[in-house]
């Protein structure tokens, strides 16, 4: 009985609290399985396409403010180790009338702005791959730790987000500042969004920008979206480069859709035969609101001095093809569940 007893009260302890606070459980399990050639080869793979376990929650602190977390871990259903806080993972504060503030690791303003135009997110052919690349390693749709991000209530339809990331903590002149504009009514939405580097652990007086505009349209079963992007650097590799994204869907049925995309990247740095680009098609069936099973394909075609790959959201894409000239693609089926 003393055992039992003393079981209780451990057991208690560790439950009590998770009871009594305000947390959502919430992530997805996402895997796929086909062909990937790398531009010379082709290997049959299983992937995970960007799975993930998270907890969120708010505690309320009276006149309209909340505090609020999030811990989001990355989890590789195809084995290999998962990152625990990997992805977007942070406290702040948030008002009905103020808005949102938060501290940790966090997408940037510049990501999340048009991440929601992406028809294949998190998947193979997600546009990542040629869509916000940066010279450094600091990729402008990127998940920045060192993060402060604000974020506006809506005001007439409009959406306000900054943010500043120390790059580098160890050099105070590593920064980036991240901002962007989001509107969404009815049918519509559209952004703009502008972002910016300072890397003196690169050069001195290293700066790398870019600015993307883009929009979607809804209309009864079909949606059509598009991205445009322009990166601009000094004193470094000269990556400047532009990018162009656009995709459709047609949903065939209640829990059919058809969709497609279409990516290009232009010259780097001005330079001849650089560019490429990428064509995807796909096809979606729901079993339920929350389970969706897929297939799709998509191909990218290099110029003679270009080597971009397929997207590594999914652990099966390849961050390059294997060498200049060579076209990568992929064919895969997979299934995804959200909870």
């Amino acid at each position: 009985m003393k055992k039992s007893l003393i079981a209780l009260a451990v057991a208690s302890a560790f439950v009590a609290p998770v009871a009594m606070a305000d947390v959502t459980v919430y992530g997805q399990a996402n895997a796929s399985f086909g062909s990937v050639n790398d531009g010379s080869n082709s290997v049959m793979k299983v992937s995970s396409d960007t799975s993930r376990l998270g907890f969120k929650g708010s505690e309320d602190l009276g006149n309209g403010t909340s505090a609020i977390f999030q811990i989001e871990s990355l989890i590789l259903l195809d084995g290999g180790t998962s990152t625990l806080a990997g992805r977007n993972s942070y406290v702040g504060l948030s008002n009905a009338a103020m808005g949102t503030v938060v501290a940790g690791r966090n997408d940037s303003p510049y990501k999340t702005a048009t991440r929601g135009l992406d028809v294949f997110p998190d998947t193979i052919a997600d546009n990542r791959n040629m869509m916000g690349v940066a010279a450094s390693v600091n990729a402008f749709d990127g998940r920045n730790a060192n993060s402060l991000t604000y974020t506006s209530p809506a005001m007439s339809n409009v959406t306000i987000a900054a943010g500043y990331v120390a790059l580098n903590e160890a050099k105070p002149t590593n920064t980036a500042v991240s901002l962007a504009a989001m509107y969404a009514a009815g049918p519509i939405s559209a952004a703009a969004a502008y972002e910016s580097h300072t890397l003196d652990t690169v050069a001195a007086g290293a700066k790398e920008s870019a600015f993307k505009i883009g929009g979607g349209y809804t209309m009864e079963q079909f949606t059509v979206n598009a991205v445009y992007e322009k990166t601009s650097d000094s004193n470094m590799t000269k990556n400047d480069h532009s990018a162009l994204y656009l995709a459709g869907k047609f949903n065939v049925s209640a829990t059919d859709a058809v969709k497609a995309a279409y990516t290009s990247a232009g010259k780097v740095g001005g330079a001849a035969n650089t560019e490429a680009t990428q064509i995807s098609v796909g096809y979606d069936h729901m079993l339920s609101k929350r389970t969706t099973v897929y297939a799709l394909y998509t191909s990218v075609s290099n110029k003679s001095a270009a080597m971009y790959g397929l997207s590594s959201n999914s652990t099966g894409g390849i961050a390059n093809s294997t060498g200049v000239d060579k076209d990568p693609n992929a064919f895969v089926v997979g299934m995804k569940h959200s909870f």
